[in-house]
């Protein structure tokens, strides 16, 4: 049976470079080309193959690229060969590759990172009713509060807003702890959990650094601010946007004096603060409106708005381009943690220097507390209260009102006898 000898074509112009056609390939019509280059160096001459036409390989690219090559022999540094030049590119390709991996595992949420591995991982060591009760904890509670959070960003202070959330909606120590062994465990087995070779979270447990609750005692939140510690953070917000020299630190600052204000004269939660868009605000009607974005978001609706948040959503507006109020900074998708920056507030001004329990710590959550606590001091009836809160049950409302005026000790004078 005879073969076909391939015939060699000289590339013209292209010193070193030819080619040959085989009959039985065809590409765009013509005979595909195979490309080599000859080489003299040292006194020696080689010959090396370098690909087809249908490979990409274009005779003016071959003719820049072996001039390249031609100059990195005399100088002595870089690739010398197209192999050489192949295994180079190859090897950059693995390395953006490895970084792509890298920076994707940084990216992670909580939300992923418990679907994707930890219930798997979970699922094969587990019984059915254990995991799928982690699931249906995550589901409700867990996901609508960090879910779309990245784990590095999942914070001591937000773990604490958390709990002091499910202690709002009236949840006993016992469920509370659950629903933290559940993050405890996620972090556990994030550290433990290898991809591109990077582990996926390789610092410590956030709950390192929260006091959970124990059995029995009373963990719900009890310190609530002053109108004077109020002015003061808010004023020293206004101070650090001033001294910034960075827009996007100034942004951030103003972001944070905004939400205090928002939150102290709706009490809006962090997480309902950052969702807010502004087709949710009624300027005419003057209310806002949280939405129910799941079922395991707290519960939403219409609430009204003072002329304090009213004069700070109108400014908002007008420097606004976004559709959220509180945008992530410079268009991106990361947020910067709120929380973190008022709890550094609250550290500089000291408002936690005589704190001996966590009940008494003031965070960010605590301006939903002492809103309700302001109107219970002002007198409004506990069922508005309860509106304005949107709390599910009269139960939940019910701890501040203690805090509304009393007209025992009136009663009680009417029958002094001395």
């Amino acid at each position: 049976m005879k073969t076909t000898k391939a015939k060699w074509t000289k590339v013209k112009g292209a010193i070193g470079l030819r080619y040959y056609e085989f009959p039985d390939r065809k590409y765009k019509g013509k005979l595909d080309r195979y490309y080599s280059c000859r080489w003299s160096r040292g006194g020696q001459k080689t010959e090396e193959g370098i690909g087809w036409s249908s490979e990409g390989w274009k005779v003016s690219e071959l003719v820049s690229i072996r001039h390249t090559l031609q100059q990195n022999y005399k100088k002595g540094s870089g690739p010398t060969t197209f192999t050489g030049l192949k295994a180079e590119h190859e090897r950059k390709q693995a390395e953006s590759k490895l970084h792509e991996e890298q920076e994707q595992v940084k990216e992670i949420t909580f939300r992923e990172f418990f679907e994707q591995f930890y219930i798997p991982w979970k699922r094969d060591r587990k019984k059915r009713t254990t995991w799928a009760d982690d699931v249906k904890r995550a589901n409700n509670r867990i996901h609508p509060f960090l879910g779309e959070l990245p784990l590095p960003a999942i914070t001591p202070e937000l773990l604490q807003e958390f709990m002091d959330e499910l202690y709002d909606d009236g949840l006993a120590d016992a469920t509370v702890l659950h629903h933290m062994a559940i993050i405890r465990s996620v972090f556990n087995r994030a550290a433990a959990t290898v991809v591109g070779d990077v582990v996926i979270f390789p610092g410590q447990t956030p709950l390192e650094h929260v006091d959970l609750p124990h059995i029995g005692n009373n963990n719900q939140r009890q310190r609530f601010l002053t109108k004077e510690e109020a002015k003061l953070i808010i004023s020293s917000t206004i101070e650090k946007k001033e001294k910034a020299t960075i827009e996007i630190r100034r942004k951030s600052w103003q972001d944070l004096h905004d939400a205090v204000v928002l939150s102290l004269n709706t009490g809006m939660r962090m997480g309902e603060i950052q969702r807010v868009e502004w087709h949710d605000v009624n300027f005419y009607g003057k209310s806002l409106t949280v939405r129910l974005i799941s079922s395991g978001q707290k519960p939403g609706g219409n609430i009204p708005i003072n002329s304090a948040a009213l004069e700070m959503l109108m400014r908002r507006k007008k420097e606004s381009s976004d559709a959220l109020i509180f945008p992530p900074a410079a268009g991106g998708k990361k947020r910067e943690n709120l929380s973190h920056k008022f709890k550094d507030v609250v550290d500089e001004l000291e408002l936690n220097k005589l704190a001996t329990a966590k009940s008494q710590r003031i965070v960010f959550h605590s301006l939903r507390h002492t809103f309700a606590s302001w109107l219970a001091i002002a007198g409004v009836d506990i069922y508005r209260i309860k509106t304005l809160m949107r709390h599910k049950t009269i139960n939940m409302t019910m701890r501040y009102a203690h805090l509304s005026p009393d007209m025992s000790q009136g009663a009680v004078e009417l029958l002094t006898i001395k």
